[in-house]
């Protein structure tokens, strides 16, 4: 067995490990699913769509998503099978701080959702740190590279396939799981 083989399947018997530690979210073509309490980014042009799957595959979830113009509409959610009364919207302010920190504060909310507008690893790890207590994931939606933060525990770039139901996910880190 060659360096590489050894290496994936070490990767596999460790991820696995740690997996079973961790609650998980089921997930669209993410075997291992999403971890509960961190900070996810999502790039690509099929992440609003990805994301619309991972709710529909948990139905008895609240979601607070600070939307953005060129994000999903509440009517483009409702036409896709999302009640909206699981939703709670808010517009996009300059400052997400504040909003973002009070939803994962309250604990209501198993998945947030807003724009990656950050650069600032304390930030992130005041994320980190909330997200964690509250088991709430947060889902920043990044627009062009990845953020180098620390505190992002799964990176994911999800882009559309010719098979409409199906996405290409790249995972760029994963530190809950098998990283391939």
């Amino acid at each position: 067995m060659n360096k590489a083989a050894v290496l994936s399947e070490l990767r596999q018997k460790t991820g696995s490990k740690l997996l079973q530690n961790r609650e998980m979210w089921k997930a669209p073509q993410l075997e291992s699913g999403v971890a509960r309490g961190i900070v996810t980014e999502l790039l690509g042009n099929a992440r609003i769509d990805w994301l619309i799957s991972l709710f529909k595959m948990n139905p008895d979830t609240l979601i607070f998503w600070c939307k953005s113009d060129a994000q999903a509409s509440p009517l483009a959610l409702k036409q896709r099978g999302i009640d909206l009364e699981r939703i709670k919207f808010i517009d996009a302010v300059s400052d997400l701080q504040q909003p973002l920190r009070m939803a994962l504060e309250s604990q209501l909310y198993p998945f947030i959702v807003a724009p990656n507008r950050f650069d600032e690893v304390r930030i992130f790890q005041r994320f980190h740190l909330l997200a964690e207590k509250s088991k709430s994931t947060l889902f920043l939606l990044g627009q062009k590279d990845f953020s180098l933060a620390w505190p992002i525990a799964l990176q994911l770039e999800i882009n559309n396939t010719d098979v409409e139901t199906e996405f290409d996910i790249y995972i760029h880190k994963q530190k809950h799981g098998v990283n391939e």
